[in-house]
């Protein structure tokens, strides 16, 4: 179950606007709000930084059985990311991205193509956006050593999406059609990816090309489900699908419509979706007033 900022407030006894602030990066991250977070959250080995910074101070020495542990790393990783937010978990994805990097010559291109795209996203949700643009290009390369299909177009597809709110809509637009045409990726994907060119043409004002990418995303989104959703893209759900709708019609300028689109995506969300820091930022986008509790 998803713990919301204000629910830690009061049981961490830290104010509200100060773990805003660590949460969006602009403050440090002291042992204490880290001790007082496990506290609440449990023992989670992914928020004991020095024991993760020990286990990956020296990359060379991970094996192949590694891997594995890694992978189960990840997942937990990406699960406490939706409760807590990107700032506390960042220091242990870089540790996990170099690990896997050192696992690439034993069969690792895969899980390092995995590692690097989420930490993409962490870095450019922390406003560090040449890393994140690095990590996600390396991504993509890795993706490809891997031969695997859906990698690529997720590498592809988060290089789109940190071009497109870095202002470079002209790359946006070329990666999300390179990422829409990668063959035998899963659905899953194809569909978000769609969801985002209809994003990019409404905010470029190409309204009726704009409409008619929606349409498709829709329709791209509904022969999904049903589908065993892949590891890196488990929040690809019915009541996200609702969520990005609202986002392009809040760029169409039908803000009514996209605000209740939205509302009914949030509510059909698993709760531990309901309070993770991207729907926050997705919200806001839509409308301002729209936040998570």
């Amino acid at each position: 179950m998803g713990v919301g900022l204000r629910q830690m407030s009061r049981k961490t006894r830290f104010s509200y606007g100060y773990l805003s602030d660590i949460e969006n990066g602009k403050r440090p991250v002291p042992p204490a709000v880290i001790a007082a977070y496990r506290d609440v959250l449990g023992n989670d080995p992914v928020l004991d930084v020095e024991r993760l910074t020990a286990t990956m101070a020296d990359p060379s020495l991970v094996g192949v059985s590694a891997l594995e542990d890694i992978s189960v790393i990840l997942q937990r990783t990406r699960r406490l990311e939706d409760q807590i937010g990107t700032a506390l978990v960042i220091p242990a994805v870089r540790g996990i991205d170099g690990a896997a990097r050192a696992l690439v010559s034993a069969d690792g291109a895969s899980l390092a193509s995995e590692v690097a795209t989420y930490r993409g996203w962490l870095e450019h949700v922390a406003g560090n956006f040449t890393l994140a643009d690095k990590a996600l290009t390396d991504a993509a390369k890795l993706a490809e050593e891997s031969g695997d299909a859906s990698l690529v177009e997720h590498a592809l597809s988060f290089l789109a999406y940190t071009a497109w709110h870095r202002g470079d809509s002209a790359r946006a637009n070329d990666v999300t059609e390179a990422a829409i045409r990668v063959p035998k990726a899963h659905p899953v994907l194809g569909a978000y990816d769609r969801y985002q060119q209809a994003e990019l043409l409404a905010a470029q004002g190409d309204r009726s090309r704009a409409v008619r990418a929606l349409h498709r995303a829709d329709k791209a989104a509904e022969s999904t489900d049903g589908l065993d959703l892949p590891r890196h893209g488990y929040w690809y759900v019915e009541g996200f699908w609702g969520v990005q709708r609202g986002v392009v019609l809040s760029l169409l300028g039908r803000e009514s419509e996209a605000v209740r689109e939205a509302t009914a995506g949030v509510a059909a969300l698993p709760t531990e979706f309901q309070h993770a820091e991207w729907l926050g930022i997705m919200l806001n986008r839509i409308c301002p007033e729209m936040t998570i509790t």
